[in-house]
């Protein structure tokens, strides 16, 4: 199930252009000569013929081979996560490759998810390079700023192939004043939509009689100053009372007015039954013969449909493939029909119920659900979400789903335990882990199978995970034991928390050993998202254990699976993509640290702690060797304060860390002081997590010997960095351990004692080998440059080679991470040649492209465009983007 069909569809169908529609001949002029704008706004009043001019417009370019989308909004769409759901769907309808699951961009709240959203389009229509025409119809219901920033985004970056019109009773508050200075705006305002006096008489003819005199027309247009729905109810009004003019008075624009208006003139004459019948389908937001069939219990359904479109009765015929011909009413009549509904004898409750269960036998849960909670009848909204739950094949539904039971009343979700247990595990999938704990406790007192028992056990293991607290979710565990959960999705789980439990704990063979006990065909042959993620877990253990290059070899599997299967900004690919950003970190592989994460940070909402640890981790320091350390600081602590609110101490602990050894290479270690003051009290305080808390002990022991070395205290450092390689050791962290013992040797060098310094760093060299890392030692610097120059390997040819590469690096490296200020004076005999992604960006900069545009034509993020531009003037030895164009030149 797409995200787009969770949407009523009819969103991306303009309305069917009636044969009678006046042809708007001097506006369609001035559209035709701003077709290759960049934006074209229409604003008016309701009524004014926004829909009809931009459905014109439509057919004519499609008649051009230009490619239109369309999204009709609603006041339901105010909400930035609905309006982005109907944009990407409708992208996607008219032909863009765009990823499913790249509306979460919206939901998770991340800053800056519009800039990320805006380039996922951006980048999708320059690969495509059609002309592409947005239109969004009502954009007056966008009332959510956050969606006019997201389309402000859109414009400001549009290529020259995406042109955006917007239909809207209200002027939006975009920033439209270096657009209208560029001739990149055309604007239509409500008085240039009023029908002049040629297209108000070419409407009544049409409309009303075809031998209508001139002076009965000037009548009908003075009085109507051109509205289009007024022109329509006068005719309506003249047709359904012949020989006697309406008297509509001047006051028809009001709403009071037109109410009665429509009741006097429009109705009055109609049929009992036929009124009775738009009344009662006034209440459906769309319908069909079918549809009304089943709700107003008329086998004349069918018949009364086609009275109501002969008689121009507001009714919008959508036009759309599907087996039903859809219709919708004008909204402004339905609403007038609703009110008088509501004020008849007719039973609206059960109306809805009708409603909700013809939707529900179609499969369109959405407006099933709607309807059954009008209804107040919310056994029918937990029988519609039981029957919902089978189509939850994603896991970014689950958010919806999880929405959706949330409006049945605790009692009554207390009485259906499946329903509920599935609510609780989408709580859990989407961070949601208050009312996940709400739920999980209700059913631990309900009523429930043997199957759901466990099923309830295994979802509490599940919630101290994320709680950080293995050791009770292993206790959990064991509890559930072998014992079969009944189906593949919690079998999936039973393996994830059993393996990554004990790889936590350091106890690596036995979570092996447990990955092969309990990854069988449910699991291993299984391509759900659920098993993809909890097939990763194994790479965790390998990440834990320090082994990057096993990790990396599983992970990059699974992440290929996941991203064809389930689209690159699924839950599985993203939580697979935090690892392997940390991996390729490690590994030195900047460029696909970087790309793997971008458009991705906003996912790892939903992800376990280790998944948003990794992913936090690897972009701070990503950022650190792109930006500088005061855009790496902000970031880390954005991050600190958000594992605050999620109550992850661990994560906190982390990114104090982090800044800890931000601030120390700026040399400010008074700052250093004041976050390890922070970060050794959160050391201090008891959780409940034996595990967690020695994790915590750790990262506070090894950032406080960095601060100490920087203080020239290596006493204190060595002490803090015993403590630092006693839980690394003990909780066997391949990775921390190689870190201690680097900054030992430094420390031990400090102290005089040469000889234990160089077993320090062997024993350390000899590890970071075996393991294969790399950027363990590379973070390091200029503290172990001269230490690892100075070690003697050539006992041992292989970490005398391990050796040599570490120091070229580490020579690269340090020049890299210099303050950008310095001058480069020119190029090095010994500079290493342009990479091929760095040939095609100075490529691009001799035709003197923006980083912006160099990102859009080679599918990048803007930031990778930096840091390959600034590796790019270290070997070039430049400063400047011309100076590097003229030494390339030079060099052939």
């Amino acid at each position: 199930m797409k995200p787009n069909t969770l949407l009523v569809s009819t969103k991306f169908a303009p309305p069917r252009l009636s044969s009678q529609a006046v042809m708007r001949q001097e506006l369609m002029g001035r559209l035709f000569d701003a077709r290759q704008k960049k934006l074209i706004v229409i604003t008016g009043g309701a009524g004014f013929g926004k829909t009809t001019l931009m459905a014109q417009w439509r057919m004519e370019l499609i008649k051009d081979k230009a490619r239109v989308s369309w999204l009709s909004l609603t006041p339901e769409d105010s909400s930035r996560t609905t309006f982005c759901i109907g944009l990407i769907g409708t992208l996607q309808k008219a032909g863009l490759v765009l990823e499913n699951d790249l509306w979460l961009l919206s939901d998770a709240g991340e800053s800056g998810w519009h800039q990320a959203m805006c380039a996922a389009v951006i980048n999708a229509l320059d690969q495509d390079g059609t002309e592409q025409y947005l239109m969004v119809d009502d954009f007056h219901h966008a009332s959510d700023p956050d969606i006019v920033m997201l389309v402000q985004a859109l414009v400001d970056a549009a290529p020259e192939n995406l042109h955006i019109v917007l239909a809207s009773r209200v002027a939006p508050t975009l920033l439209l004043g270096r657009l209208r200075a560029m001739g990149e705006l055309c604007e239509i305002d409500g008085s240039e939509l009023s029908f002049a006096f040629r297209e108000s008489f070419s409407f009544l003819k049409n409309h009303l009689d075809a031998s209508i005199d001139l002076d009965s027309a000037h009548s009908i247009h003075d009085l109507t100053k051109g509205w289009a729905i007024g022109l329509q109810l006068v005719s309506i009004a003249m047709k359904a009372k012949p020989g006697k003019q309406p008297q509509p008075g001047r006051q028809l624009l009001n709403s009071a007015n037109l109410s009665a208006y429509l009741s006097e003139d429009v109705i009055s004459d109609l049929p009992d039954g036929l009124i009775q019948f738009m009344q009662k389908i006034s209440i459906l937001r769309r319908f069909n013969s079918s549809l009304a069939t089943h709700l107003t219990e008329s086998e004349r359904a069918p018949e009364l449909i086609a009275v109501i479109e002969a008689r121009n009765l507001f009714l919008l015929p959508v036009d759309m493939e599907d087996r039903y011909q859809w219709y919708r009413l004008h909204p402004m009549f339905a609403e007038f029909l609703i009110k008088r509904l509501d004020n008849s004898s007719v039973d609206v409750a059960r109306l809805h119920l009708r409603a909700a269960q013809w939707f529900a036998d179609e499969g369109l849960f959405t407006e099933a659900v709607r309807h059954a909670v009008l209804s107040g009848e919310f056994h029918t909204v937990v029988e519609i979400l039981e029957r919902a739950i089978p189509t939850l094949t994603n896991l970014n539904h689950l958010g919806v789903f999880m929405r959706w039971i949330q409006r049945v009343p605790t009692e009554l979700l207390s009485q259906h335990p499946r329903l509920l247990l599935m609510g609780a595990w989408s709580a859990v999938m989407v961070g949601h882990l208050d009312t996940a704990r709400e739920w999980q406790s209700i059913l631990a007192k309900s009523q429930a199978t043997e199957y759901q028992a466990l099923q309830t056990k295994l979802l509490q293991a599940m919630i101290f995970e994320m709680d950080e607290d293995v050791e009770n979710a292993l206790v959990h565990m064991e509890e559930i034991g072998d014992a079969p959960l009944g189906h593949a999705f919690f079998e999936c789980f039973r393996l994830g928390l059993t393996v990554g439990s004990l790889a936590v704990l350091g106890h690596y063979a036995q979570a092996r050993s447990r990955f092969n006990t309990l990854a069988d065909h449910l699991v291993l042959n299984n391509t759900s998202e659920v098993a993809l993620i909890n097939r990763s877990v194994i790479g965790v253990v390998a990440l834990y254990e320090g082994n990057v290059l096993e990790s990396e070899r599983i992970c990059s599997d699974i992440l290929c699976e996941a991203e064809t299967q389930h689209g690159r900004r699924s839950l599985s690919a993203s939580s697979t993509a935090a690892l392997l950003s940390e991996i390729w970190y490690e590994l030195d592989r900047i460029d696909d640290a970087r790309e793997t994460l971008a458009n991705r940070l906003d996912m790892l909402h939903f992800s376990a702690p280790e998944y948003m640890y990794c992913a936090a981790r690897s972009f701070t320091r990503l950022q650190y060797l792109q930006e500088g350390v005061r855009c790496s600081l902000d970031y880390a602590a954005k991050k600190e304060a958000h594992f605050r609110t999620q109550g992850l101490s661990h994560g906190v602990a982390l990114m104090l860390a982090e800044q800890v050894n931000l601030v120390l290479k700026t040399g400010d270690w008074r700052h250093g002081d004041s976050l390890q003051a922070l970060l050794d009290d959160l050391a201090q305080k008891p959780v409940a997590s034996p595990s967690c808390h020695s994790l915590i002990g750790a990262a506070a022991a090894l950032s406080r010997a960095r601060l100490a070395l920087a203080k020239h205290k290596p006493e204190e450092a060595l002490s803090a960095i015993e403590t630092a390689h006693e839980i690394a050791t003990r909780l066997n962290r391949g990775v921390s351990v190689v870190k201690a013992d680097i900054l030992k040797a430094v420390v031990l060098d400090r102290l005089g004692d040469d000889g234990a310094s160089r077993s320090s760093l062997m024993t350390a060299l000899a590890s970071g080998y075996r393991l294969g890392l790399v950027r363990t030692f590379l973070d390091e610097g200029d503290l172990l440059h001269r230490l690892l120059t100075d070690l003697d390997c050539h006992a041992v040819e292989a970490l005398a080679q391990y050796q040599q590469q570490l120091l070229a690096r580490l020579k690269f490296t340090m020049v890299a991470t210099d303050k950008p200020s310095l001058p480069l004076t020119g190029p090095h005999d010994d500079t290493e040649p342009l990479t091929k992604r760095e040939q095609e960006i100075l490529a691009l900069l001799e035709q003197s492209m923006s980083n912006k545009h160099i990102a859009l034509a080679l599918n990048i993020s803007v930031q990778t465009v930096k840091w390959n531009l600034k590796n790019m003037f270290i070997k070039l030895g430049v400063s400047s983007r011309y100076e590097a164009i003229i030494v390339a030149r030079k060099r052939g």
